[in-house]
């Protein structure tokens, strides 16, 4: 947790802040981060892969307004990653698949104004 903004060395810190966004505000569900078990070389017949998740907390200054984010579960979070837990495909990726030759002009135009 910050004592001391890093930026301006005040002291004057609102921490404990809760980070909401978007239609998570609706939903009463803060954004948060998730890592999930790998799937192992031989899946069992039943079998459902264990996840670890951690939502954010804010700090932020009040005399300049630096903002960090952090989570009390850092702990949890680190040990999943050394387990080989990973965070999982995000879902709109399957949906609106997304190349970098969509992104591109196949030609370049110039414009001229006369």
């Amino acid at each position: 947790m910050m004592k001391a903004c890093p930026e301006c060395g005040s002291t004057e810190i609102v921490s404990e802040l809760l980070v909401f966004s978007g239609d998570a505000t609706t939903n009463e569900r803060p954004p948060y981060v998730r890592l999930v078990e790998p799937t192992p070389a031989k899946v069992p017949f039943i079998w459902l892969p264990k996840s670890v998740a951690s939502g954010f907390r804010a700090a932020i200054c009040g005399e300049c307004g630096f903002t960090r984010f952090y989570t009390k579960h850092h702990a949890e979070i680190l040990a999943a990653h050394r387990k080989g837990y990973a965070s999982p495909d995000y879902p709109l990726k399957n949906i609106l698949p997304i190349s970098l030759s969509q992104c591109r002009p196949s030609q370049t135009q110039s414009v001229r104004d006369d």
